[in-house]
Protein backbone atom coordinates (compact mmCIF):
# COMPACT_ATOMS: atom_id res chain seq x y z
CA UNK A 1 0.00 0.00 0.00
CA UNK A 2 1.25 3.25 -1.01
CA UNK A 3 1.74 6.46 1.74
CA UNK A 4 -1.49 8.04 -0.19
CA UNK A 5 -3.34 5.26 -0.02
CA UNK A 6 -2.63 4.47 3.39
CA UNK A 7 -3.18 7.93 4.95
CA UNK A 8 -6.34 7.99 2.86
CA UNK A 9 -7.74 4.85 4.96
CA UNK A 10 -6.39 5.97 8.10
CA UNK A 11 -8.31 9.26 7.36
CA UNK A 12 -11.66 7.42 6.71
CA UNK A 13 -11.44 5.03 9.56
CA UNK A 14 -10.45 8.05 11.67
CA UNK A 15 -13.22 10.07 10.41
CA UNK A 16 -15.49 7.47 11.17
CA UNK A 17 -14.80 7.18 15.05
CA UNK A 18 -14.05 10.75 16.12
CA UNK A 19 -16.36 12.47 13.49
CA UNK A 20 -15.49 16.16 12.46
CA UNK A 21 -15.20 17.28 15.93
CA UNK A 22 -11.41 16.83 16.16
CA UNK A 23 -9.54 20.17 14.20
CA UNK A 24 -6.93 18.70 11.88
CA UNK A 25 -3.70 19.96 10.22
CA UNK A 26 -3.79 19.31 6.17
CA UNK A 27 -1.84 16.44 5.61
CA UNK A 28 0.59 18.55 3.50
CA UNK A 29 1.46 20.88 6.56
CA UNK A 30 2.33 17.72 8.68
CA UNK A 31 4.32 16.21 6.12
CA UNK A 32 6.36 19.61 5.39
CA UNK A 33 6.47 19.32 9.68
CA UNK A 34 7.99 15.66 9.47
CA UNK A 35 10.12 16.82 6.55
CA UNK A 36 11.97 19.48 8.11
CA UNK A 37 12.42 17.53 11.15
CA UNK A 38 14.39 14.99 8.90
CA UNK A 39 16.27 17.61 6.65
CA UNK A 40 17.94 17.67 10.48
CA UNK A 41 18.61 14.19 11.01
CA UNK A 42 22.87 13.93 11.51
CA UNK A 43 23.01 10.12 10.12
CA UNK A 44 26.49 10.36 10.82
CA UNK A 45 25.25 10.04 14.34
CA UNK A 46 25.67 6.34 15.17
CA UNK A 47 24.30 6.36 18.91
CA UNK A 48 20.05 6.25 17.90
CA UNK A 49 18.65 7.59 21.46
CA UNK A 50 21.37 10.32 21.29
CA UNK A 51 20.03 11.85 17.95
CA UNK A 52 17.51 14.50 18.85
CA UNK A 53 16.02 15.00 14.99
CA UNK A 54 16.14 10.80 15.14
CA UNK A 55 14.00 10.69 18.42
CA UNK A 56 11.53 13.36 17.62
CA UNK A 57 11.01 11.49 13.73
CA UNK A 58 10.20 7.85 15.96
CA UNK A 59 8.06 9.93 18.55
CA UNK A 60 6.10 11.07 14.98
CA UNK A 61 5.46 7.97 14.11
CA UNK A 62 3.69 6.96 16.98
CA UNK A 63 1.54 9.76 17.23
CA UNK A 64 -1.35 8.28 14.42
CA UNK A 65 -0.91 6.28 11.51
CA UNK A 66 -1.11 9.27 8.98
CA UNK A 67 1.99 10.37 10.77
CA UNK A 68 3.41 6.91 10.82
CA UNK A 69 3.48 7.09 7.24
CA UNK A 70 4.53 10.22 6.69
CA UNK A 71 7.95 9.03 8.87
CA UNK A 72 8.21 5.80 7.14
CA UNK A 73 10.68 6.90 4.25
CA UNK A 74 12.87 8.95 6.54
CA UNK A 75 13.18 5.94 9.01
CA UNK A 76 13.95 3.61 6.32
CA UNK A 77 17.10 5.01 5.81
CA UNK A 78 18.58 3.20 8.46
CA UNK A 79 18.64 -0.45 8.91
CA UNK A 80 18.73 -2.65 12.05
CA UNK A 81 19.58 -6.70 10.94
CA UNK A 82 19.78 -8.60 14.06
CA UNK A 83 19.78 -12.11 12.28
CA UNK A 84 18.93 -13.39 9.52
CA UNK A 85 15.12 -13.16 9.51
CA UNK A 86 16.05 -9.61 9.54
CA UNK A 87 18.15 -9.66 6.38
CA UNK A 88 14.74 -12.06 4.64
CA UNK A 89 12.49 -9.41 5.84
CA UNK A 90 14.46 -6.17 4.27
CA UNK A 91 15.16 -8.29 0.73
CA UNK A 92 11.29 -9.17 1.22
CA UNK A 93 10.26 -5.72 1.77
CA UNK A 94 12.67 -3.91 -1.07
CA UNK A 95 11.55 -6.50 -3.88
CA UNK A 96 8.10 -5.15 -2.95
CA UNK A 97 8.55 -1.39 -2.54
CA UNK A 98 11.21 -0.92 -5.42
CA UNK A 99 11.31 3.13 -4.29
CA UNK A 100 12.62 2.38 -1.32
CA UNK A 101 15.81 0.78 -2.49
CA UNK A 102 16.75 4.75 -3.08
CA UNK A 103 16.04 5.24 0.69
CA UNK A 104 18.55 2.87 2.37
CA UNK A 105 21.87 4.51 3.49
CA UNK A 106 22.76 2.77 6.29
CA UNK A 107 23.35 -0.54 7.25
CA UNK A 108 23.69 -1.92 10.88
CA UNK A 109 24.75 -5.58 11.18
CA UNK A 110 25.12 -7.06 14.85
CA UNK A 111 24.64 -9.85 16.81
CA UNK A 112 21.62 -10.89 18.43
CA UNK A 113 21.45 -9.03 21.90
CA UNK A 114 22.63 -5.66 21.91
CA UNK A 115 25.81 -5.49 24.35
CA UNK A 116 27.07 -8.63 24.11
CA UNK A 117 29.19 -10.31 21.04
CA UNK A 118 27.19 -12.97 19.10
CA UNK A 119 27.84 -14.30 15.97
CA UNK A 120 26.89 -12.84 12.76
CA UNK A 121 25.75 -15.82 10.51
CA UNK A 122 23.88 -13.33 8.41
CA UNK A 123 26.83 -10.84 7.29
CA UNK A 124 27.15 -13.00 4.65
CA UNK A 125 23.52 -13.90 3.73
CA UNK A 126 23.14 -9.42 3.54
CA UNK A 127 25.74 -9.34 1.36
CA UNK A 128 24.73 -11.94 -1.33
CA UNK A 129 20.62 -11.54 -0.88
CA UNK A 130 20.80 -7.09 -0.70
CA UNK A 131 23.51 -7.07 -3.89
CA UNK A 132 22.13 -4.49 -6.44
CA UNK A 133 18.74 -3.93 -4.28
CA UNK A 134 20.87 -0.74 -2.56
CA UNK A 135 21.92 1.30 -4.59
CA UNK A 136 22.20 4.79 -2.15
CA UNK A 137 23.87 2.40 0.58
CA UNK A 138 26.85 4.50 1.81
CA UNK A 139 27.86 2.59 5.00
CA UNK A 140 28.14 -0.51 6.97
CA UNK A 141 28.42 -0.50 10.62
CA UNK A 142 28.89 -3.67 12.44
CA UNK A 143 28.88 -4.31 16.01
CA UNK A 144 28.26 -6.31 18.51
CA UNK A 145 29.33 -8.87 16.77
CA UNK A 146 31.83 -12.38 17.23
CA UNK A 147 33.42 -13.21 13.36
CA UNK A 148 34.00 -16.58 13.75
CA UNK A 149 36.02 -18.51 11.25
CA UNK A 150 33.34 -20.54 9.01
CA UNK A 151 30.06 -18.89 9.90
CA UNK A 152 30.65 -16.36 6.89
CA UNK A 153 32.48 -17.34 4.11
CA UNK A 154 34.74 -15.04 2.22
CA UNK A 155 33.52 -15.76 -0.71
CA UNK A 156 30.02 -14.42 0.33
CA UNK A 157 32.00 -11.10 1.25
CA UNK A 158 33.46 -10.36 -1.87
CA UNK A 159 29.50 -9.41 -3.12
CA UNK A 160 29.95 -6.50 -0.95
CA UNK A 161 32.03 -4.89 -3.84
CA UNK A 162 28.37 -4.91 -5.77
CA UNK A 163 27.50 -1.94 -3.06
CA UNK A 164 30.09 0.96 -5.07
CA UNK A 165 28.38 3.57 -3.21
CA UNK A 166 29.58 2.58 0.20
CA UNK A 167 32.31 4.92 1.24
CA UNK A 168 32.16 4.12 5.13
CA UNK A 169 32.73 1.54 7.28
CA UNK A 170 32.55 0.90 10.89
CA UNK A 171 33.86 -1.62 13.24
CA UNK A 172 32.95 -1.63 16.89
CA UNK A 173 32.87 -3.71 19.93
CA UNK A 174 33.52 -7.20 17.34
CA UNK A 175 35.88 -10.08 18.02
CA UNK A 176 38.07 -11.82 14.68
CA UNK A 177 39.67 -14.84 14.37
CA UNK A 178 42.13 -13.37 12.38
CA UNK A 179 42.96 -9.71 10.79
CA UNK A 180 42.87 -11.20 7.42
CA UNK A 181 38.93 -11.11 7.65
CA UNK A 182 39.14 -6.88 8.22
CA UNK A 183 41.38 -6.94 5.47
CA UNK A 184 38.96 -9.04 3.09
CA UNK A 185 36.60 -6.76 4.25
CA UNK A 186 38.14 -3.86 3.72
CA UNK A 187 39.23 -5.14 -0.06
CA UNK A 188 35.69 -5.85 -1.05
CA UNK A 189 34.52 -1.80 -0.93
CA UNK A 190 36.25 -0.65 -3.82
CA UNK A 191 35.02 3.29 -3.05
CA UNK A 192 35.92 3.16 0.77
CA UNK A 193 37.58 6.36 1.94
CA UNK A 194 36.80 6.28 6.31
CA UNK A 195 37.16 3.00 8.38
CA UNK A 196 36.38 3.80 11.99
CA UNK A 197 37.44 0.90 14.41
CA UNK A 198 36.61 0.67 18.51
CA UNK A 199 37.38 -2.05 20.31
CA UNK A 200 38.22 -4.50 18.67
CA UNK A 201 39.25 -7.76 19.08
CA UNK A 202 41.55 -10.20 17.08
CA UNK A 203 42.70 -14.24 18.15
CA UNK A 204 45.39 -13.83 15.97
CA UNK A 205 48.62 -12.46 17.79
CA UNK A 206 51.08 -12.45 15.24
CA UNK A 207 52.55 -9.41 13.40
CA UNK A 208 50.42 -8.83 9.80
CA UNK A 209 52.40 -8.90 6.55
CA UNK A 210 52.68 -6.38 4.57
CA UNK A 211 51.73 -9.00 2.00
CA UNK A 212 48.32 -9.04 3.23
CA UNK A 213 47.34 -5.41 3.17
CA UNK A 214 43.83 -4.61 1.14
CA UNK A 215 43.90 -4.01 -2.98
CA UNK A 216 42.05 -0.69 -2.15
CA UNK A 217 44.02 1.03 1.08
CA UNK A 218 45.15 4.01 -0.68
CA UNK A 219 41.70 5.29 -0.93
CA UNK A 220 41.45 5.42 2.96
CA UNK A 221 41.73 9.16 3.89
CA UNK A 222 40.01 8.94 7.13
CA UNK A 223 41.39 6.29 9.85
CA UNK A 224 39.78 6.01 13.18
CA UNK A 225 41.86 3.29 15.45
CA UNK A 226 40.11 3.00 19.25
CA UNK A 227 41.41 0.40 21.59
CA UNK A 228 42.04 -2.45 19.10
CA UNK A 229 44.28 -5.42 19.46
CA UNK A 230 47.54 -5.22 18.53
CA UNK A 231 47.44 -7.56 15.14
CA UNK A 232 44.50 -4.65 14.21
CA UNK A 233 46.66 -1.55 14.90
CA UNK A 234 49.59 -3.33 13.41
CA UNK A 235 47.43 -3.58 10.11
CA UNK A 236 46.34 0.14 10.67
CA UNK A 237 49.62 0.75 10.48
CA UNK A 238 50.96 -1.05 6.96
CA UNK A 239 47.84 0.63 5.51
CA UNK A 240 48.87 4.17 7.00
CA UNK A 241 51.95 4.24 5.22
CA UNK A 242 50.59 2.64 1.99
CA UNK A 243 47.61 5.35 1.59
CA UNK A 244 47.32 8.73 2.00
CA UNK A 245 45.38 9.31 5.59
CA UNK A 246 44.50 12.60 5.84
CA UNK A 247 42.60 12.65 9.23
CA UNK A 248 43.60 10.21 12.18
CA UNK A 249 42.04 9.76 15.13
CA UNK A 250 43.89 7.47 17.58
CA UNK A 251 42.81 5.79 21.14
CA UNK A 252 45.96 5.90 23.27
CA UNK A 253 46.86 2.99 25.32
CA UNK A 254 48.21 2.93 29.12
CA UNK A 255 51.73 2.12 27.77
CA UNK A 256 52.23 4.32 25.34
CA UNK A 257 55.78 6.07 25.95
CA UNK A 258 57.48 8.43 23.26
CA UNK A 259 60.37 7.46 23.62
CA UNK A 260 60.05 3.92 22.75
CA UNK A 261 60.37 2.23 19.70
CA UNK A 262 58.13 -0.34 20.55
CA UNK A 263 55.04 1.97 21.78
CA UNK A 264 52.55 0.73 18.90
CA UNK A 265 50.54 4.08 18.99
CA UNK A 266 54.04 5.59 18.13
CA UNK A 267 54.27 3.15 15.31
CA UNK A 268 50.92 4.85 14.01
CA UNK A 269 51.22 7.93 14.51
CA UNK A 270 54.48 7.69 12.78
CA UNK A 271 53.42 5.73 9.82
CA UNK A 272 50.55 8.49 9.11
CA UNK A 273 53.41 11.36 9.41
CA UNK A 274 53.92 11.94 5.40
CA UNK A 275 50.16 12.38 4.56
CA UNK A 276 48.29 13.14 7.62
CA UNK A 277 46.68 16.91 7.86
CA UNK A 278 44.53 16.53 11.44
CA UNK A 279 45.25 13.91 13.96
CA UNK A 280 43.12 13.39 17.53
CA UNK A 281 44.28 11.75 20.37
CA UNK A 282 41.87 9.69 23.25
CA UNK A 283 43.16 8.80 26.15
CA UNK A 284 41.55 6.90 28.70
CA UNK A 285 41.05 9.71 31.84
CA UNK A 286 42.37 6.94 34.26
CA UNK A 287 45.48 6.38 32.46
CA UNK A 288 48.90 7.00 33.82
CA UNK A 289 49.91 8.84 30.54
CA UNK A 290 51.08 12.39 32.09
CA UNK A 291 50.85 15.68 30.09
CA UNK A 292 54.54 16.08 28.83
CA UNK A 293 54.29 12.47 27.49
CA UNK A 294 51.44 13.74 25.76
CA UNK A 295 53.03 16.94 24.73
CA UNK A 296 56.60 14.71 23.54
CA UNK A 297 54.87 12.10 21.17
CA UNK A 298 52.50 15.21 19.97
CA UNK A 299 55.79 17.71 19.20
CA UNK A 300 57.64 14.46 17.58
CA UNK A 301 54.69 13.47 15.75
CA UNK A 302 54.54 17.04 14.08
Amino acid sequence: MDRAESMTAASTSEGSSHGSLIPRLPVEVCERIIDYIAAGWNTEYVFEKGEPHLTALISCALVCQDWYFLTWYHLRQRIHLRDRKDVLSLSKTLRAKPRLREVVQQVFISGGTPGERQPIRHLGAFAVMLAGKAPRLSWINIEDAEWTIGFVRMEDIGFLGVFSYINTLRISNVTLSSVAQLSHLVSALPQLGKLWCSNVDCLQKQHVSPASLPLNCANLKYLEVRWVAPAVEDLFAHISRASRVRFLELGVDDELDPYSAASRSQTLLDASSTSAETVRLYIDPSSPVRDDAIDATVGRFS
